[in-house]
């Protein structure tokens, strides 16, 4: 796995990211269902707080950090 992304982490998006469910906005927020790799590229499952489950790169996302979630829940 990528920089020790794991199954269960909250990230959100750093563009805007087309997919054939509609557009997901940037900081669309979702959590990682997993990380494949797939012809020598890194592909990170996410199931996005809009309903849309899919594969996006690494470059298109950003990993919240465990202090940022636990602050946010305040």
């Amino acid at each position: 796995m990528i920089n020790g992304i794991q199954k269960g982490m909250r990230c959100h998006t750093t563009k805007e990211i087309r997919t054939h469910w509609g557009r997901l906005g940037r900081f669309t927020e979702g959590t990682i269902q997993g990380v494949i790799d797939n012809l020598g590229r890194q592909l990170i499952s996410v199931a996005w707080d809009s309903g849309v489950s899919t594969y996006v790169f690494v470059n298109e996302i950003e990993i919240k950090t465990r202090v940022e979630s636990e602050v946010s829940s305040f």
